[in-house]
């Protein structure tokens, strides 16, 4: 695989993984696409991608790809791939490079490269140096694959992500199913992050949105880039994101701002908060919400 050193941001949903990806893609030196997650391109038959991608030529641009990729993941993968701004037909030519290399998909080394491909068009299209997107919590087998890698993760108070995810989308959250996912996946950061300083970077949503400038400075030398002041006024640029329907479309459409911060108190029963609380007070201690 290619040696290169993306940039991957991790965070349970509705924790401002989006608001960061878009953040990163307004410097001028990254670009970033979002959740082209390789769990998408498993399937339990394999996936001739010569007629992948003969399909995906013939496809007129904005038709829905419904029946017509032969598994549902492939098509959330091709539809998400325009929130990076490629279109159907760079979809389709990632495709055929991707069978002309010799490559499937039917091992991780095949889904990672693809991966790969994809977020390298839109670096390549933009003229910048670094590429990157969202990333599962495999993430042994995302430094198999780039050993130099960087990873973010977005850590939001746990309440607000339970009170965001009850109140936004089609989530099934329930408060001990979230209490105990959220402890467990920024824990598990947390132990990659000790085994791999220079690597992993936990990111928190309220100095983010509280202290932008600050926060943002801290973040690009951590990623080795100088700061560059349009991730200040992400809102204000013709970003590939904004031209697509997304979950989080209004809210990072707007400057950065924190007025989501401790929604938990007004949107969140006492009941509700109790229960979170019996899953993940712990957690929430050792992170600093209590």
């Amino acid at each position: 695989m290619t040696i290169s050193d993306p940039i991957f941001v991790r965070g349970m949903s509705r924790s401002g993984g989006t608001l960061m990806c878009t953040l990163l893609d307004a410097h001028r030196e990254i670009a970033m696409s979002y959740e082209l997650y390789p769990s998408l391109l498993e399937a339990d038959e394999k996936i001739d991608l010569s007629a992948v991608a003969r399909q995906l030529d013939r496809a007129k641009p904005g038709k829905n790809l419904k029946g017509l990729l032969p598994t549902k993941g492939l098509t959330t993968f091709v539809v998400r791939a325009g929130r990076g701004g490629l279109s159907l037909a760079d979809a389709a030519r990632l495709m055929h490079q991707h069978f002309d290399e010799g490559h499937g998909l039917a091992d991780l080394a095949g889904r990672f490269r693809l991966v790969e491909l994809f977020g390298l068009a839109k670096m390549h299209r933009l003229g910048r140096r670094r590429w990157g997107m969202k990333c599962t919590g495999a993430y042994e087998d995302y430094l198999g694959a780039w050993p130099k890698a960087q990873f973010l993760d977005m850590l939001r108070d746990g309440r607000d992500v339970l009170a965001s995810q009850l109140n936004t989308g089609a989530f099934e959250a329930t408060p001990a199913g979230i209490a105990q996912s959220w402890a467990k996946t920024h824990r598990r950061f947390e132990d990659m992050a000790a085994a791999h300083p220079r690597q992993f970077r936990l990111v928190r949503y309220e100095d983010l949105t509280q202290e932008p400038d600050l926060e943002l400075r801290a973040l690009c030398e951590f990623l080795h880039l100088p700061f560059d002041e349009s991730m200040l006024r992400h809102n204000e640029l013709d970003l590939s994101v904004f031209k697509v329907n997304h979950l989080s479309g209004e809210r990072i459409a707007r400057s950065i701002d924190a007025s989501k911060i401790g929604r938990w108190k007004r949107d969140l029963s006492e009941a509700q908060i109790a229960e979170f609380m019996a899953g993940a007070g712990d957690a929430l201690r050792r992170f600093g919400y209590l």
